[in-house]
């Protein structure tokens, strides 16, 4: 009796052992297949879920071409999500790049007061590569602009319409242009003294020029605005001055560096001056 019952307790321990390995080895295998499936999935998922991203930056890639010409038209489309509607560096892209995005309105200042038109052709082309762009960060308009529509290559006249206006918005006031009194000192007060009276420390042979602040007096009471201005631009030959000592300054200013524009601002601001001044 002791006996057969250890057999049978010996056999039913062997079995029940058999069934749990047997239970243990299709859990294993049941949990390695989840698994597998699992990663499979995931790949599968992380695949999608890039090309899903990856389309859209294609289509960004592809800028639509605007049907206007117009140069404020061209920066409001192409310029001022990164520059702003004011071209003052404000734009909401602004701060993804890698440096201050400049204020196009100040180009004109930063060039000592010339607009530098070749150079920001080249910037919009794509020739030249701006620092505050990093590595070309800002898009390359001239493939753009040079669509083709209807067999017609607007290309250029969208360029020169863009530039033209960014030099519409330049910045050119009192602050950064010298006004009269400084255009004075500089340029006449050696001759005509600071006190506009023909007293300046002008060396022999020079003849004594003329006392600026009687021409209005000289003029049966009225400042010759024009006069004066034309004398700034182109000179003229005057007794006093022999021949033609005082500098022709529209030519001087051109010599200078600078457009038909800032030449007449010049001499505008220089000719007010002169007229503030007029003796009573």
């Amino acid at each position: 009796m002791s006996l057969i019952g250890a057999g049978a307790l010996t056999t039913i321990l062997l079995k029940t052992r058999e069934i749990t390995v047997k239970t243990v080895v299709e859990r294993l295998k049941r949990t390695l297949e989840l698994a597998l499936a699992v990663v499979v999935a995931s790949v599968v998922l992380s695949g999608a879920g890039k090309q899903t991203q990856t389309a859209p930056n294609a289509e960004e890639q592809s800028t639509p071409l605007i049907r206007s010409v117009a140069g404020p038209d061209l920066f409001r489309a192409y310029c001022a999500p990164c520059h702003g509607v004011s071209a003052k560096g404000t734009g909401p892209a602004a701060p993804a790049f890698k440096a201050k995005v400049p204020d196009l309105t100040l180009l004109t200042k930063n060039n000592r007061g010339k607009f530098p038109a070749a150079h920001v052709r080249e910037v919009i082309m794509g020739d030249k590569v701006v620092v505050a762009h990093g590595s070309r960060e800002m898009p390359i308009w001239g493939p753009i602009f040079h669509q083709i529509e209807s067999d017609v290559d607007r290309g250029n006249v969208r360029l020169e319409n863009l530039v033209n206006y960014l030099e519409s918005i330049q910045t050119i006031t009192a602050l950064n242009f010298p006004s009269g009194a400084e255009l004075y000192s500089q340029h006449c007060a050696v001759c005509h003294g600071e006190d506009l009276k023909g007293t300046g420390p002008a060396p022999y042979p020079y003849r004594a020029p003329p006392d600026l602040t009687t021409l209005a007096r000289r003029h049966g009471g009225r400042f010759p605005d024009a006069y004066v201005s034309n004398v700034l631009r182109n000179g003229v030959v005057m007794p006093a001055h022999g021949p033609a000592e005082m500098p022709i300054w529209g030519t001087d200013f051109t010599i200078g560096g600078l457009d038909e524009t800032q030449v007449a601002l010049r001499i505008r601001r220089l000719t007010n001056y002169i007229k503030s001044l007029q003796a009573k």
